[in-house]
C-alpha cells in the first residue's frame, strides 16, 4: 500500500482509482451470491484470519507488511468458494487494519479490494479446474496448487505495480528485488491449505484450532529469518563505520559507495538477493585497507612503488578476511574485483571485461564517482560537471560502459544525487507496500 498522501503522477492516481473502484465492484458481485446456511462458518474464519492477521511480519526498513493467512484463504476457497472467502477477507481486513491496526483509510480502501480481488481470482480458477477439485481425490491438489500461485502473483503483482508507478520504476524490477525471493515460502503453504480444507470437511470445525499455533510457528520462523538478516547487515554497517572512521578524509566512504551501488543495481533489476550481497561487498569492499599504514593512506605526495604495492594488496586481503565469514562468501569475489577495469589495467589481478562479476564492475565505478565528488588529502572534490566528464572519458576503458551510460542516464534525469553526508540508515528493501499475504 501507499506510504501516504505524497505527490504522486497521473498514472499513478488513475491505477489506484480505477484498482479500488474495481475490487469494490469485485466485492458487491460476490456479497450477492452469499450462501444464507452458513453464517458459522463465514464468522469463525473471519475471527481465525483476524487472529492469524494480528501479527504481522514487518520486512526490514521497507515500509512492508506480510501475513501468513494464505493458508486460511486457500483452504476456505476449497469449503466455500470465491465469493465467501472474498467477503470474509473484506471483513477480516477493515477489522485487522481499521480498528485493531489503525492504519490510514488510504491504506486500508487499497488493501480491501487487494485482497478480494487476489481471492476472488485465484477462487475463480480454483473453479474453473470443474470436477478435480472433489475433495474425494487427491488431484483437488493440481487445481489447490494453481490457484495458490495466481494468488501469490496476483497479490505482489498488483503492490508492485503500483510501487512502480509511485516511484516511477520498472514494475519487473520491483518485483524480483521484492516478492521473488519469498516464492518458495509460499510453496510450502499450499500443503497446509489441504490439510486444512480436508480436516475441515471430514473432521469438523474444531480441527481448525490446530492450525493456529503452526500458522504462528511459521510467522515466528520467517520473522527469525529476517532478523537475522537485519542482523548481518547492522554488523556490517557498523563494520564499515568503524574502518571509515579512521580517516577523516573518507569517512562516510562506504556507506556512500553502498548507496550509490544499490541505486544502479535497482535501476538493473537485480534481485533481492544480489542486491543484499552488492550491499555487503559496498560496505566492506575496503576492509583490507586495515593492513595498509595510515601514513601510505594519507599522503598527500605521489606513492613509491612499494607503497602502491602496499595500497593494491588491500582487494586480496579484504577478500580473505570477508570468506572467513560464511554469510559473505558471495560478496568476496566482488570485493577481490572491485578495482579491476574493463581494459585490463587494474588491479590485483589485470582482469578484463566478463571475467569481472558485475558487482565489482558497478564498485569500480561508484567507488570512483564518490572518491571525485569526495574530499581527499591531495585535492578538494571535483564538481559534478568534472565528475561527469571524467567518467564519459573512461567509460568502457577505466568504467564499465553499461554501468557508467546507466549512472549517466539516472545523473540526468536527476536520479542520482550526491551523497553530502552519510545516514546510519540502510534499506535492502524499498518498498511501499503495506499488505501482502505469505
Amino acid at each position: 500500500m501507499i506510504e501516504g498522501a505524497k505527490k504522486t503522477n497521473w498514472r499513478f492516481k488513475l491505477f489506484y482509482a480505477l484498482f479500488v473502484l474495481t475490487g469494490f465492484i469485485f466485492l458487491f458481485w460476490f456479497s450477492r451470491n452469499l450462501p444464507t446456511d452458513n453464517w458459522p462458518d463465514i464468522a469463525l474464519f473471519i475471527v481465525l484470519i483476524i487472529i492469524v492477521d494480528a501479527v504481522q511480519i514487518s520486512l526490514p526498513r521497507g515500509g512492508a507488511s506480510m501475513y501468513t493467512s494464505s493458508p486460511i484463504d486457500l483452504a476456505g476457497i476449497v469449503l466455500f468458494g470465491p465469493a465467501v472467502m472474498a467477503v470474509i477477507e473484506a471483513v477480516a481486513t477493515v477489522v485487522t487494519e481499521g480498528i485493531f491496526q489503525r492504519r490510514p483509510l488510504v491504506k486500508v480502501l487499497f488493501n480491501v479490494p487487494l485482497l478480494v480481488m487476489t481471492v476472488g481470482v485465484s477462487g475463480m480458477v480454483y473453479q474453473l479446474f470443474g470436477g478435480l477439485t472433489d475433495l474425494n481425490s487427491p488431484l483437488f491438489l493440481i487445481p489447490l496448487f494453481t490457484a495458490g500461485v495466481v494468488y501469490y502473483l496476483f497479490n505482489t503483482w498488483s503492490v508492485s505495480l503500483i510501487i512502480a508507478l509511485d516511484s516511477r520504476r520498472n514494475p519487473i524490477h520491483v518485483w524480483k528485488q521484492n516478492y521473488m525471493w519469498n516464492f518458495f515460502h509460499i510453496l510450502a503453504f499450499f500443503p497446509v491449505a489441504a490439510v486444512i480444507a480436508l480436516l475441515y470437511r471430514n473432521s469438523g470445525v474444531w480441527t481448525i484450532a490446530l492450525f493456529i499455533i503452526p500458522l504462528f510457528l511459521a510467522r515466528y520462523s520467517f520473522q527469525l529469518y529476517l532478523d537475522m538478516r537485519e542482523t548481518h547487515i547492522n554488523t556490517v554497517a557498523a563494520l564499515s563505520s568503524a574502518i571509515d572512521a579512521s580517516d577523516p578524509f573518507t569517512h562516510g566512504h562506504s556507506f556512500r559507495v553502498s548507496r550509490y551501488a544499490l541505486r544502479i543495481a535497482r535501476a538493473m533489476g537485480l534481485t533481492s538477493k544480489e542486491l543484499e550481497m552488492l550491499e555487503y561487498a559496498s560496505l566492506l569492499h575496503d576492509i583490507g585497507k586495515i593492513a595498509v599504514k595510515n601514513e601510505v593512506l594519507l599522503k598527500i605526495g605521489p606513492l613509491t612503488e612499494d607503497e602502491w604495492k602496499s595500497l593494491r594488496s588491500h582487494p586480496d586481503i579484504g577478500a580473505d578476511i570477508v570468506e572467513q565469514l560464511k554469510f559473505l562468501k558471495e560478496a568476496v569475489n566482488v570485493i577481490r574485483c572491485h578495482h579491476e577495469r574493463p581494459d585490463g589495467t587494474g588491479y590485483p589481478n589485470g582482469l578484463k571485461e566478463d571475467e569481472i562479476p558485475l558487482g565489482a564492475h558497478i564498485l569500480n565505478v561508484v567507488d570512483a564517482f564518490d572518491a571525485m565528488t569526495s574530499d581527499r588529502p591531495y585535492r578538494k572534490a571535483l564538481s559534478i560537471d568534472r565528475v561527469i566528464e571524467e567518467l564519459v572519458t573512461y567509460q568502457g576503458t577505466q568504467f564499465h560502459s553499461k554501468v557508467t551510460a546507466l549512472l549517466l542516464d539516472l545523473h540526468r534525469k536527476g536520479e542520482f544525487p550526491i551523497i553530502v553526508e552519510a545516514d546510519a540508515t540502510t534499506e535492502i528493501y524499498k518498498s511501499l507496500v503495506e499488505h501482502v499475504k505469505l
